[in-house]
């Protein structure tokens, strides 16, 4: 080729530029498609969770084992969440999202399918623990991993609709549970640790051609991949946005709801990140300047909601049968009320998360559980008792639609999915000790004091929250981060 003549490379790539065009799209279909087999992974963990929680409970009274151990069989699925859900952070900002999402799967439907065969408590545990790595990874990646595609004028509704998927598979779990561990609870329990499984295995087939988070390449200076996924999201984009894509447009900065531009980061630089952290500094760096604060916070969000939730959702139907003298199969229609209760608790929340700061939306909620905790704790009559064990379920769990999306919001690209599985463990660690504690406080104190003593933790959420929490609705993740500089 001649020197003198003029060139027609390709203009380079720039992460600057490919965060610009993703911020700029409408939802499309592929956000949709995205958010769907995201909120599919949700669903499944919460039917596993809520399917074996109710297998569990009569495990637990076939098996005639005491209140101390029984807490902490039900425990088990929480010691594998804490383990899937700080590994899976740590790698995933390491070697990418979608890898470790479907490693997640397969591990979960693996264990589940051995979890069948225990034929003593001890089996029953470790089974149960190994496949809760595979639901703790998956949980943890879901949010994050889909939040990095969606510009911040729609990033809280979707992901929030997102997390909302979670209440189909408690309410899916209550009719099987119903239908296969109540009436023949001998096989039941074994059958429904199958049926947990096998959905898994098609989702596991159906994500196959996931993309990986550009945002994640651009961090990773792979920019002609960041490229090729931009470009399939502009392709599915409506008209209007669609036909401003690509290099000619004009290179306008994206602004945040607030009318600001929104601060590139570090991560839209086109240089690739330095060589990968060790483990260490990894999670070190969730202590960085500007992010210590948010994380204890999140922290402490994580493990009073995450442990209040599991803690009452593990034990009710039990608390149900042993205190108030339900049979198994009542108990589990009380566990299908409160479940179908999670549906508007959720969605409201999506419907909040866009028009309030998200730490509001998680106060509002925690401040709803603890009066909800008041009602079940002081109640002697059946109908009080379900309307406050339902609005408990729908405020404790809808609050998880605000704190996930606040979580994936908070840290850089960089350790994205490292904060959000530090959080996820800790929440984890609640969730490991609040059936244990409960199995052991309850046989002393009873039933009424075990939830006054929920109130007062979800009381001490409130409070930090509302003091210490950050402002991030409207703001684009680059903007977020910049605020940590």
């Amino acid at each position: 080729m001649n020197p003198s003549q003029p060139s027609t490379a390709a203009p380079a790539l720039n992460g600057a530029d490919l965060l610009r065009r993703l911020d700029r799209l409408e939802p499309s279909s592929a956000h949709r498609r995205l958010m769907f087999q995201g909120g599919l992974g949700y669903t499944f963990d919460s039917f596993d969770g809520a399917l074996m929680g109710y297998a569990l409970s009569a495990v637990i009274a076939l098996w005639s084992i005491d209140a101390g151990p029984a807490g902490w069989l039900l425990s088990s699925l929480y010691f594998g969440y804490l383990i899937g859900a700080l590994g899976a952070g740590v790698l995933a900002d390491r070697f990418g999202r979608r890898r470790l999402m479907m490693f997640a799967l397969l591990i979960f439907s693996v264990f589940s399918l051995l979890m069948a065969t225990a034929t003593n408590p001890t089996q029953l545990f470790i089974w149960r623990a190994l496949s809760g790595i595979g639901v703790g990874a998956e949980s943890v990646l879901v949010a994050p991993y889909i939040s990095e595609f969606l510009p911040a004028r729609y990033r809280g509704r979707f992901v929030a609709r997102t997390v909302g998927f979670l209440s189909f598979g408690y309410i899916l779990a209550g009719v099987v549970a119903a239908v296969v561990v109540g009436p023949h609870a001998e096989t039941g329990w074994r059958i429904a640790a199958l049926i947990t499984a096998l959905p898994v295995v098609l989702l596991l087939w159906w994500r196959k051609s996931l993309p990986e988070s550009p945002r994640y390449l651009i961090s990773r200076g792979r920019l002609a991949e960041a490229e090729q996924v931009v470009r399939r999201f502009e392709s599915a984009a409506p008209a209007p946005q669609s036909a401003h894509a690509g290099a000619t447009r004009p290179q306008q900065a994206p602004q945040d709801d607030s009318g600001e531009p929104a601060a590139a980061g570090p991560q839209a630089s086109s240089a690739p990140e330095p060589a990968k952290r060790p483990t260490v500094a990894q999670l070190a760096a969730l202590f960085g300047p500007g992010l210590a604060r948010r994380t204890l916070v999140l922290w402490l969000i994580w493990f009073t909601l995450t442990g209040v939730n599991y803690g009452f959702a593990s034990w009710l139907p039990t608390l149900l049968v042993t205190a108030k003298g339900f049979t198994i199969t009542k108990s589990f229609l009380y566990g299908l009320v409160t479940a179908l209760a999670q549906v508007p608790g959720y969605y409201i929340a999506a419907a909040l998360i866009d028009r309030l700061e998200r730490k509001w939306v998680i106060a509002l909620y925690a401040t709803g559980a603890t009066l909800s905790a008041l009602l079940v704790a002081l109640t002697g009559n059946e109908v009080l008792l379900l309307v406050g064990a339902a609005c408990l379920a729908a405020f404790i769990n809808g609050s998880a639609a605000a704190y996930y999306v606040y979580t994936s919001e908070l840290y850089p690209t960089a350790i994205r999915t490292t904060g959000m599985g530090a959080a996820s463990a800790v929440g984890r660690c609640g969730a490991i000790l609040s059936p244990i504690a409960i199995g052991y406080f309850y046989s002393v104190v009873g039933f009424s004091k075990v939830f006054l003593g929920l109130v007062g933790l979800l009381a001490v959420a409130v409070a930090v929250v509302t003091v210490f929490g950050e402002k991030t609705a409207g703001h684009s993740l680059e903007h977020i981060e910049s605020r940590t500089a």
